[in-house]
């Protein structure tokens, strides 16, 4: 770096004379523009911008190959190995083995790896039996207490028995408590749940509570819906499942119902059809946009037809088949 003043890197400095003749005659060649016209920023070269590309797509392609990697590694899973427990507590293991029962305290909460495909929250005062542990099949059982899962595998991987009856993931996060007397609830907060228990499947969704007992499951119920409504749907559905049918309820249902309800109407009917030829069909029909009942679909759901039910049932968003779609779960 030149540190005195030099004509030759400061043209506005005097030179000697063979310096200003020199300057004269290269002077010529100067190209001046003319003012207010703005230099053009140079464009990038065909090659370059192929080169980006290339780049690009080699990077995107690495990113799917890892995918396609990962995740096969995070469904497989050895039989009966163990499972992590993130204990907190000195009396609380950090592993738990097939047959094991987990127990925590009145104080006491712990998180649980579930394989590789989610994790558990353990509340306190809850007693859960891990039953089995492979690829595709884990499974738990809740003898009290509370849990939360949070899931991302495809559906069936993991599911929870509380005494007759089983809550199976379907890819999702829930919540399940059940007290001593076998009686509890199913809180989904995302995806889907299906309950079983004596033969009889219960479809939740997120943003719906389903109450259960050791020997049937609930309708479903919105989170949002009021307690009146919630009586009566209750009310009917006991009512229906010991061979009754109240009239008086079944109206106060379809007067109470909340655009929100819907869920919980299409299951009743779906599980009792011959509701279809009460109050609460029409109040159903008008939350799916239609104007007036159709006599024959009416008759045909009355009658138990499963092409007059899916007419509504494909109007619903039901559990995706894509069950990747929800990974938001994954980082649970």
């Amino acid at each position: 770096m030149v540190e005195t003043p030099d004509p030759l890197w400061d043209p506005d400095l005097p030179g000697d004379t063979e310096l200003e003749r020199l300057g004269a005659l290269l002077g010529t060649y100067r190209h001046v523009p003319r003012a207010g016209i703005a230099w053009p920023r140079p464009r990038p070269s065909r090659v370059r911008r192929r080169r980006v590309a290339l780049a690009a797509a080699a990077a995107l392609a690495a990113c799917v190959a890892g995918v396609a990697a990962w995740v096969p590694w995070r469904l497989q899973w050895s039989e009966h190995r163990q499972w992590a427990i993130e204990a907190s507590a000195e009396t609380l293991p950090r592993t738990w083995n097939v047959g094991q029962t987990l127990a925590t305290s009145a104080s006491q909460s712990t998180t649980v790896r579930i394989a590789r495909i989610g994790r558990m929250e353990v509340m306190p005062g809850t007693r859960i039996r891990l039953s089995d542990t492979r690829t595709g099949h884990h499974r738990l059982e809740l003898l009290e207490g509370r849990v939360r899962a949070r899931v991302w595998a495809p559906p069936g991987h993991f599911g929870i028995a509380a005494g007759d009856g089983e809550t199976v993931d379907l890819g999702c996060a829930f919540e399940i408590t059940r007290n001593p007397r076998g009686e509890g609830s199913i809180h989904v907060t995302s995806g889907w749940v299906m309950h079983r228990v004596g033969g009889q499947e219960t479809l939740v969704p997120a943003g719906t509570i389903l109450d259960f007992d050791d020997a049937r499951s609930g309708i479903p119920l919105a989170i949002t819906a009021s307690a009146g409504f919630g009586d009566a749907v209750a009310r009917l559905d006991r009512a229906m499942s010991e061979g009754q049918r109240p009239s008086g309820i079944e109206a106060m249902v379809a007067r109470q119902a909340a655009a929100s309800d819907r869920f919980t109407l299409l299951t009743l009917l779906t599980r009792y059809p011959a509701l279809a030829s009460g109050p609460i069909y029409p109040r159903l029909a008008a939350m799916f946009g239609e104007p007036a009942p159709d006599p024959a679909h009416r008759d045909a759901w009355r009658h138990g037809s499963v092409h007059a039910m899916n007419r509504w049932w494909e109007q619903i968003p039901r559990p995706p088949k894509a069950w990747w779609l929800n990974w938001r779960d994954a980082l649970g």
